[in-house]
């Protein structure tokens, strides 16, 4: 009698104050868990009740969570919402008195369940949530809080819960979660106990600590200036080498001019001449882009973050993998134009002196591009190997050398990838 006149009540403070006119939303979610309570579909219509408790905290609608869970035999539920419900000020009078009879009832159904929560070494409080483990999908309940107090050195409390299998999960910041699986029985009395333990500072394999949170600021200055005087260095010797391979080898060849190189073995003579210049040269350049290259990987060291400096490297990794391939491509396309102009049995050093020009121009630019590429991959390659304590796989003897010989033109890179 007191269930069927409490489900009565509800539906009558969920249509009492409907207005006039089209409907409003929340009166349409109303009409809808109403139409569901009709229906007989009683977890559908709980969890619309729940849904507008939720959403627009009218106690109304937690009164009818409570009615919609009991008829749909979720008997903890229904006690819970009720508790909840009583402990408002707003509910008086009638109201009030319903409700208590409604939990007089409900308690009838359930059972207590003593839960015991040591956190030993956890600053945070606690809290536990009992989640029902159903059989069927269609058998949808929320979890429900559970009150906890101070207990001795634990958190204790006791929830209400229907007969059937229950998961109880402990929870606080800065702890590992805990989990109990409980059967209830109607009439007999269950203790679940609950243990909390600090997050290790240490979470590597055994036998392991943890890897540091980032290189130190002295190690990073240290390995940054490192990087900049080795490029620095590299780069002043690629410049000797191109001053010194143009002012003495390929400037001189290239302006021998026709009395010097008349004949057939004099033209063969100034053309190797002005292959092992362009030679000299282009490893002078790929010196100097190289050298260019691993001084720009050093500033990176500098950056305090240890992600951003990660993401940096791998950019300059990127780009200069991406100016390695175009360099070589380029040096190649040079070669064969240069090589063409070089070797032509037609040549006259007219002719020789003024189609090799643009052809080593575009392979000094070139190697220069290459050695740029090698410089950027090598450099951030050793930045991403040091910071994650191993020897960087793209720092493995990198090599460049090659260029214009005897009867070629061309430049290498080599090395152990």
């Amino acid at each position: 009698m007191l269930i069927v006149q409490g489900v009565a009540l509800a539906m009558a403070m969920v249509t009492a104050d409907a207005p006039a006119g089209a409907a409003s939303s929340k009166d349409e979610r109303v009409a809808a868990a109403y139409q569901q309570f009709e229906k007989q579909r009683h977890v559908e219509a709980a969890l619309e009740f729940e849904g507008l408790w939720r959403d627009f905290k009218e106690p109304r609608f937690l009164f009818n969570a409570a009615v919609t869970r009991y008829t749909a035999r979720h008997y903890a539920h229904a006690v819970a919402y009720l508790n909840e419900y009583l402990a408002l000020a707003e509910v008086k009078g009638a109201d009030r008195d319903e409700a208590k009879a409604q939990l007089e009832v409900a308690r009838r159904e359930v059972t207590s369940v003593q839960v015991r929560v040591q956190a030993e070494g956890v600053s945070a409080e606690p809290t536990v949530t009992a989640r029902w483990v159903s059989e069927f999908a269609s058998d949808i309940r929320p979890e429900l809080p559970v009150p906890l107090a101070p207990s001795g050195t634990a958190q204790g409390g006791v929830i209400q819960l229907d007969p059937g299998t229950w998961v109880l999960r402990a929870q606080a910041p800065g702890a590992e979660p805990a989990e109990v699986q409980v059967k209830v029985a109607a009439g007999a009395a269950v203790t679940a106990e609950l243990a909390l333990k600090p997050v290790p500072q240490e979470t590597g394999p055994k036998g392991q600590t943890a890897p540091p949170p980032g290189m130190n600021e002295k190690g990073r200055r240290v390995g940054g200036l490192a990087m900049i005087g080795q490029g620095a260095a590299v780069t002043a010797i690629g410049i000797v080498v191109t001053a010194v391979a143009q002012a003495k080898d390929f400037g001189p060849a290239l302006k021998a001019g026709p009395d010097k190189c008349g004949d057939w073995a004099a033209l063969t003579a100034c053309s190797v001449d002005l292959r092992e210049g362009a030679q000299l040269r282009g490893a002078g350049t790929g010196l100097l882009g190289a050298g260019i290259g691993l001084a720009a990987t050093g500033p990176i060291w500098f950056v305090r973050n240890d992600r951003s400096r990660r993401v940096a490297w791998i950019v300059q990794a990127s780009v200069g993998g991406a100016a390695l391939i175009g360099g070589i491509v380029g040096v190649a396309l040079s070669s064969s134009g240069f090589n063409e102009a070089n070797t032509s049995p037609e040549a006259t050093w007219q002719s020789l002196s003024e189609g090799v020009k643009g052809p080593a121009t575009i392979y000094a630019v070139t190697s220069a591009i290459t050695g740029l590429g090698v410089g950027l991959a090598a450099g951030a390659g050793l930045g991403l190997g040091v910071t994650r304590g191993k020897k960087s796989q793209y720092a493995k003897a990198l090599r460049l050398g090659g260029g214009p010989g005897r009867a070629a033109f061309g430049l290498t890179l080599s090395g152990r990838f």
